[in-house]
Formats: C-alpha cells, structure tokens, sequence
C-alpha cells in the first residue's frame, strides 16, 4: 500500500500547475505519503498544523450537524492549500504558490486522487482484495 500512495502522491503533485507539494496525511497530523516540488519549509510541520486545521473543522461540522466536508481552501500571503478529506481518517492536500498556479486543476486532480486513495486505504483495512 505505502508504495501505491507515494506513486499517486507523486502524480498528482506533478499534474498541478504550480503545486510546490502534496501531502496524504492522519488526522493524527502524521505524513502516510508526500511529494515536495520546490518546498521553503518543513513540509511535515505544515501536515501536522493542517491536520490541526482539519480536526477543528470536523468538530465545528458535527457541532453543527451539518453535512460532509468535501473541500477546504485556505489562501495566504504566500501558499494557496487545498484540502479534501478521504474518509474518516485521512485527507489530502496540495500547497500551491499563490501567484502563477492553477487553483481549478488542483481542485480536479485532488478530487479524483481522493477517491483513489479511498480505495487503497479502506481496501486495506477491510481485508478485500
């Protein structure tokens, strides 16, 4: 499984215009798969403080009994993020350079990578094959 997440990691980070990296992390804040393009920082400390992110949107979702989380966008001075959730247990997310990237092809390319790391992961840890 780990070797089937890099790969997919790897071509979509690789897919999206102006993508500095892409990470496939925990909600524990652990890093399960990434690729770096052109990172000015400790890209596992940013998946940990995004998953910080993630799991405060996740409480105020259920305190507010509203329906599933399927994209956050989050724009600073410097980085472009966008995170989709994959499961319970894990989201995907890809830092693009605010200026000169492609926000929209991102959003494709992480959505449909979602659904594939879904399968991989959840195909695992229900036993099928």
């Amino acid at each position: 499984m780990p070797d089937e997440l890099q790969e997919e990691i790897r071509r979509v980070a690789e897919k999206i215009p102006g993508c500095r990296y892409a990470s496939l992390v925990g909600y524990d804040g652990i890093s399960v798969a990434q690729h770096i393009i052109e990172a000015k920082c400790d890209v596992n400390a940013y998946d940990a403080e995004i998953s910080s992110i993630m799991l405060v949107t996740k409480e105020v979702k259920d305190n507010l009994a509203i329906s599933e989380e399927r994209e956050l966008i989050w724009l600073t001075e410097e980085s472009f993020f966008i995170i989709h959730p994959v499961g319970d247990d894990y989201f995907v997310y890809a830092c693009l350079k605010a200026d000169g990237s492609n926000p929209g092809a991102a959003r494709i390319a992480l959505n449909e990578v979602k659904q594939t790391f879904y399968k991989i992961i959840y195909r695992e840890t229900s036993g099928t094959e």
